[in-house]
């Protein structure tokens, strides 16, 4: 943004992908974990605190940041290894999966199912 050159290497543009979908999907299972906490308050307001300990909410809260990770790191690492070719020009101001799958010279149809599934 400073520089007059807007472009990014194809490293960093993997690297932007990965903590793109990992943090979102990290975001998400957050999002469960707070739903799992709201419920146990509700529903079992007695047990609460014997349920929610500390200890319980770190593995949730690890759990979901390791989750995470081993859903998006196949997927980024599997797009790292497709051949390029041609123009690798994108124009959008964030790299996409479907974008640098479009780049590539091989068949991508494995890719794209893992990523739909995930």
């Amino acid at each position: 943004l400073l520089t007059e050159k807007k472009t990014i290497s194809l490293p960093g543009c993997f690297l932007q992908m990965l903590f793109f979908y990992y943090l979102g999907t990290c975001t998400l299972f957050h999002m469960a974990v707070m739903s799992l906490d709201r419920y146990v308050a509700i529903c079992h307001p007695l047990h609460y605190t014997a349920i929610m300990n500390s200890r319980f909410c770190l593995q949730l809260i690890l759990s979901c940041w390791a989750v995470s990770f081993l859903l998006m790191f196949p997927p980024t690492m599997m797009t790292v290894q497709l051949p390029f070719c041609g123009p690798n020009v994108m124009n959008h101001f964030y790299c996409d999966a479907s974008l640098l799958l479009q780049l590539s010279c091989t068949d991508t149809r494995f890719i794209e199912e893992l990523m739909f599934i995930v």
